[in-house]
């Protein structure tokens, strides 16, 4: 039986996916942008409430002491994208300098993905499938890395591949 907050964990992770196609499809610019340059676009709210739900539900769906650590890793970075995007000009006067929200976002979006791997090994026991795409989600980004040289492509690719983790561990 699936436990509630695990359902809940797979409905937001399928929202996010979601937020970012929607994003894609009806704004045509942010098709060949990173998803963080959704959080400066048309709706961005939607985008920012996809990130938080995720970074929640993770932290309710954790059971143990390293999943809930990892978990509370991940949503602190969520937050912090969040943050760094959309109240640019504010984090900008934090640091001191235009465009100062760059280095901290970037340091907020190194923290989700290596929460959410740290959390993805603490999680993944002996099921074959979830140890695959853990792997796909390091080894896919790296290989399209080496052929695009495009972040878009990249970050779009390691945030599915994350996501459809996180649907697969919920429901398992």
């Amino acid at each position: 039986m699936i436990h509630l907050t695990h359902f809940l964990l797979a409905l937001a992770a399928l929202f996010l996916v979601g937020v970012v196609a929607a994003q894609d499809y009806f704004y045509p610019p942010l098709r060949t942008e990173t998803i963080s340059q959704g959080l400066n676009g048309p709706n961005h709210v939607w985008l920012d409430a996809a990130c938080v739900l995720v970074g929640v539900a993770l932290v309710l769906a954790a059971s143990g002491p390293w999943q809930l650590a990892f978990a509370g890793l991940t949503l602190v970075g969520l937050l912090g994208i969040c943050v760094t995007n959309t109240a640019w000009r504010w984090v900008d006067g934090l640091t001191g300098r235009l465009g100062g929200h760059e280095s901290v976002h970037l340091v907020f979006t190194a923290l989700v993905f290596v929460g959410a791997l740290l959390f993805e090994l603490a999680a993944n026991d002996r099921r074959l499938s979830l140890w695959l795409l853990t792997t796909a989600g390091v080894g896919v980004p790296l290989v399209l890395y080496e052929l695009e040289k495009r972040t878009d492509i990249i970050e779009k690719a390691a945030v599915a591949l994350l996501c459809a983790w996180l649907v697969a561990w919920s429901l398992a």
